[in-house]
């Protein structure tokens, strides 16, 4: 049951992933390479998915790469969250500032690089390295498990995220 959960999470972590604004700041913090190998990632453990409901029921430790599974992509909502939320403070900052006479003459590029900003792209790139760390560790538990994609449910699964155009 959990794996359906997961699953509906997981698809949702894609669309964010697809922001255009949320990946304008990954790249102006040059961490937009790992939100890559995210998107790269995270439909082929949704594919993995099927065989583990398969499974969970007759061995503990697929139960509970399941779980970890959930708790990794709840953080991973939490850090797109995160990214989402700066990226439209900066747009409303920029906005509100472009209003102000004076700083209309100096260039939109030079009023990103504040402190407040560097430190937050150290912040979350930290962050990013962890949940980064925490995603290859299940992706090396798969294989361990001897988890399989589901060929099947994969196709359709890539079907229905080419006609949305989800992670791709």
């Amino acid at each position: 049951m959990a794996e359906i959960a997961v699953t509906a999470l997981i698809t949702v972590l894609c669309e964010k992933l697809l922001s255009g604004d949320l990946m304008k700041l990954a790249r102006s913090e040059g961490i937009d390479s790992q939100l890559k190998k995210w998107k790269k990632n995270l439909p082929m453990i949704q594919a993995v998915l099927t065989d583990a409901s398969q499974k969970h029921i007759k061995e503990r430790a697929v139960q509970l790469w399941v779980n970890n599974l959930q708790d990794l992509a709840y953080d991973i909502d939490d850090v797109l969250d995160d990214l989402a939320t700066e990226a439209l403070r900066r747009k409303l900052n920029q906005e509100n500032s472009s209003t102000s006479k004076v700083l209309k003459f100096v260039p939109n590029c030079c009023t990103n690089f504040t402190p407040c900003n560097f430190m937050y792209g150290r912040k979350m790139s930290s962050k990013l390295d962890e949940v980064t760390a925490k995603l290859r560790d299940l992706v090396e538990q798969k294989n361990d498990l001897g988890l399989n994609v589901n060929v099947e449910r994969s196709n359709i699964t890539e079907k229905r995220l080419e006609q949305n155009s989800l992670c791709r």
